[in-house]
């Protein structure tokens, strides 16, 4: 990926708060959650070799969710399920006990 491509990816990500770099002009840092004081931390040397999916995940800070649900006692991800079965999911009836 390309420096020019990162930066843009920074400015168009809605996931990105605000992002600035260390004095020395070795690491990008990103803020990327209001509630965490925590930032991202990126080499900037290493942004050449970075994919821009690896970034997106990393933009995600862990809030990539994956549906797990229980059919006939068995758990499964919904992740690999065709639209056929996506959608009798959500076509399911939820009831309380």
């Amino acid at each position: 990926m390309k420096r020019e491509e990162f930066d843009e990816l920074l400015v168009e990500n809605d996931e990105v708060l605000s992002w600035w770099i260390d004095d020395n002009e070795e690491h990008i840092f990103i803020k990327h959650d209001a509630d965490k004081e925590e930032c991202l931390k990126i080499e900037i040397g290493k942004i050449p070799y970075m994919k821009i999916e690896e970034v997106k995940v990393k933009l995600l800070g862990g809030r990539q969710i994956d549906h797990i649900t229980r059919i006939t006692g068995y758990f499964s991800k919904t992740s690999g399920w065709n639209k056929g079965k996506t959608g009798e999911l959500k076509d399911r009836t939820r009831t309380g006990v």
